[in-house]
C-alpha cells in the first residue's frame, strides 16, 4: 500500500490517501454516530450499496482504540470512499477523540473547499420528540446552497452540537455549498429506519440511485449487528480511560 500524505494538514490530524485523488466537483457525504446513530449508519450504507472504494483515511493524534476486518481490508476509524466520479462518502466509524474535534472538522473542509467539491451532504438525527406534524424530517443548508428541499427547515432556536456542528461552522466559513439532512430519530438507540430517510432524500436530491429495503426490512438485524461494534468500541474505550492491561480480541 502506498499512502501519499496531504501535506495541508494541522499537527493533530491528516488525511492519508492510498493514491492521488481529489473529489473535484464531487457530492461528498458524511456524517457521525449521533441521535439514532443516523449519520453513521446512513453514510456507511451508501458506501456499501455503492460498492465505493476506499481510497484514503482520515487520522487523529490519537487513534481511538480497536479495528475490524471488512471485505476492503482492516477498518480504520475514518475512511474515505469514492467512485471516482461524482461521488465521495466519509465514514466515521467512531466520533473523534473531543479534543480534535476542531482539528478534524477544519482538515477536511480545508480538503473539501481546495480539491473544488460540488456541495457537501451533512446528516444528522432530530429528537423524534421533537416532531410536529406529519414531516420526516427537516434540514438547512449554508448561504451558498441553492437547493429546495420539500421539508420544512430546522427551527431557529435548537442547537446542534458535536463534530457535525464543527463541520457546519467551517463549511460555511469556508463559503462551501452544503446541506444538512436531519431524520426525526430515536436518540437512544440505533435507528435504521431514520438513516433510511437520508439515504432516500440524498437520492432524489442528487439522483442516486441506492435500494433502502434493507434499513426497512432488515432494521432489526442490523441494530443488532451495529450494537455488538459499539459495545466492543465502549469496551476499548473503557480500558483505555482506565489505562487497565489492554485485551485484543
Amino acid at each position: 500500500m502506498v499512502i501519499n500524505e496531504d501535506e495541508r494538514i494541522d499537527k493533530h490530524c491528516r488525511i492519508l490517501l492510498f493514491e492521488d485523488f481529489k473529489p473535484k466537483n464531487h457530492v461528498v457525504i458524511t456524517g457521525f454516530p449521533g441521535f439514532g446513530y443516523t449519520g453513521y449508519i446512513a453514510s456507511r450504507y451508501i458506501a456499501q450499496k455503492l460498492n465505493l472504494k476506499r481510497v484514503g483515511i482520515i487520522i487523529t493524534r490519537e487513534i481511538p482504540e480497536y479495528t475490524m476486518l471488512e471485505d476492503y481490508g482492516i477498518v480504520f476509524p475514518f475512511e474515505i470512499f469514492t467512485d471516482k466520479e461524482k461521488i465521495t462518502i466519509i465514514v466515521n466509524h467512531s466520533l473523534p477523540p473531543k479534543r480534535y474535534r476542531d482539528s478534524y472538522a477544519r482538515t477536511i473542509i480545508n480538503w473539501l473547499r481546495e480539491s473544488g467539491i460540488k456541495e457537501l451532504v451533512l446528516i444528522g438525527g432530530l429528537n423524534i420528540k421533537l416532531k410536529e406534524g406529519d414531516e420526516k424530517y427537516r434540514w438547512l443548508k449554508g448561504t451558498q446552497s441553492k437547493q429546495k428541499l420539500n421539508a420544512p427547515l430546522m427551527k431557529k432556536g435548537l442547537y446542534i452540537i458535536g463534530p457535525l456542528a464543527h463541520m457546519i461552522m467551517y463549511a460555511e466559513m469556508n463559503l462551501l455549498p452544503f446541506i444538512v439532512v436531519l431524520p426525526y430519530a430515536e436518540p437512544l438507540r440505533l435507528d435504521p429506519r431514520a438513516a433510511a430517510i437520508a439515504v432516500e432524500v440524498i437520492g432524489k436530491v442528487y439522483g442516486i440511485t441506492i435500494d433502502v429495503s434493507e434499513l426497512y426490512e432488515d432494521a432489526r438485524k442490523i441494530e443488532e449487528e451495529l450494537a455488538e461494534i459499539i459495545r466492543q468500541q465502549e469496551e476499548a474505550f473503557r480500558r483505555e480511560a482506565s489505562r487497565e492491561e489492554h485485551i485484543y480480541m
